[in-house]
């Protein structure tokens, strides 16, 4: 029977001296309920700003701004940041649409969900734009 070099009682045991769970350990920094609040006010804002105005071409500029900000502010996962504040255009929407019972046609209500191609642009574009502070900024390496 061949003798792998894995397998061989020469190799050296580098994993032994290292617990397997520490290896894989990375801080994790918890966001604040402060940020999350903020998000769910900026979603209402977005939402009412859809409403009250009636302009998609504003409701997509109060959206990418709010995501990019909070994607710039907290850079981890930028898709939290895409739905909580997308999600309260067709919220608000729907709102009006069924206690107050404002109508919308089918326009509004597709033009409620299109929002999320704004929402996700801000979101990764806040999040680049912090790696580049962070990067080109602080001299920070990957």
């Amino acid at each position: 029977m061949l003798e792998t070099p894995a397998d061989s009682p020469q190799a050296p045991q580098s994993n032994l001296a290292v617990p397997a769970e520490a290896k894989y350990e990375t801080p994790v920094a918890r966001t604040s309920p402060f940020v999350y609040l903020l998000a769910i006010v900026f979603d209402l804002f977005s939402g009412w700003v859809n409403e009250k105005v009636d302009d998609a071409l504003l409701t997509s500029l109060c959206v990418l701004g709010f995501t990019m900000i909070l994607g710039v502010w907290k850079k981890g996962r930028p898709w939290r940041w895409l739905l909580l504040v997308w999600g309260g255009v067709p919220l608000v929407l729907a709102y009006y649409q069924y206690v107050v019972r404002w109508p919308h046609d089918r326009s509004q209500w597709w033009g409620a969900f299109l929002q999320i191609l704004a929402a996700s642009a801000g979101a990764n574009g806040g999040h680049y734009m912090r790696d580049m502070i962070d990067h080109v900024f602080l001299k920070k390496d990957a």
